[in-house]
């Protein structure tokens, strides 16, 4: 039989013992020790000979005490655990997607300059409700997404695309990121060009696709606390959509003027928040947590 250091005249008797913990290592034996001598109460560890691993040892009259107290240490260790801050390789567990987002900028860079080049290109290839409802060019939501009115306007969109392109790429993944990310800004222009119908419109540019990505990343925040492992206030899961729309309503208002494409952003985050919520839902960003409590139960496997 063997102990642990302890405090002066802390050994029990070894005549009225009483089991309160089976350990599967030294280690973890001797933070139940520390709490047991917290207590004021003298413990002892012993070899278990037939399972491995070590005994926690306690004096029959005070074995009930100890136990409960135990038990609330381990309660308190597992909320612990639950509520730990979550590590930045938890959140993001892919890669920015840097030669995607590079791709992209290529492809932006290279439709501006032939933009410069053919003073009509940008007339064939925006987003026209004329051209999408008469002459059924479905392409045009789409290809308007790569279509800029000038400089600003594209460094603008880039940089944009660099920040909420690479969050959604580190949450979902590069090519599933971006292919939603451009869906989004497809429907924005869609669903824009539908509303003002018969009216004619036109609008070019990254930015519905720029709010869609927004609007992803908001859908999984409130996919991730829905299926969060304790009940929330719907306050709470509010929090998400009202961090969207205080941007949105921040990046995508513009000024009187300016021509800005308000309706596209605003359908743009709002499909990017739909699509983002499904994806969330269909593959929770919290799926691993059931892992935790798994875990803590076995390493606290105890008699």
């Amino acid at each position: 039989m063997s102990d642990l250091p302890s405090q002066p005249a802390s050994r029990p008797d070894q005549d009225d013992l009483e089991i309160v913990g089976h350990y599967p290592t030294q280690t973890l034996a001797q933070e139940y020790v520390v709490v047991v001598l917290a207590m004021g109460q003298p413990c002892m560890l012993q070899p278990d000979p037939d399972a491995g691993g070590f005994l926690l040892l306690v004096e029959s009259d005070h074995a009930a005490r100890i136990t409960a107290e135990i038990a609330a240490y381990d309660e308190e260790q597992h909320t612990q655990a639950r509520t730990r801050p979550i590590t930045e390789r938890e959140i993001f567990r892919h890669s920015a997607g840097w030669p995607a987002y590079g791709i992209w900028l290529l492809v932006l860079v290279l439709v501006f300059l032939r933009q410069l080049d053919d003073p009509g290109f940008t007339s064939r290839f925006s987003s026209s409700s004329q051209g999408l409802f008469i002459d059924h060019q479905w392409w045009r939501p789409f290809t308007a997404l790569f279509l800029h009115g000038d400089t600003g306007h594209l460094v603008g969109n880039l940089l944009s695309g660099m920040l909420f392109g690479t969050f959604v790429s580190r949450l979902i993944g590069p090519l599933r990121g971006w292919a939603l990310i451009l869906a989004s800004g497809t429907a924005g222009n869609f669903l824009t060009c539908s509303l003002v119908w018969p009216q004619h419109f036109e609008s070019i540019g990254a930015s519905s696709a720029i709010f869609g990505a927004l609007g992803i990343l908001t859908g999984l925040g409130i996919a991730t606390l829905v299926h969060a492992p304790v009940k929330l206030p719907w306050l709470r899961l509010a929090g998400p959509l009202l961090a969207g729309i205080v941007l949105l309503g921040w990046l995508g208002a513009g000024v009187p003027g300016d021509n800005t494409d308000v309706l596209g952003h605003v359908f743009g985050f709002s499909t990017g928040l739909a699509a983002g919520f499904i994806q969330g839902h269909v593959n929770p960003a919290t799926a691993d947590a059931s892992n935790d409590e798994t875990s803590t139960e076995a390493r606290h496997a105890r008699i």
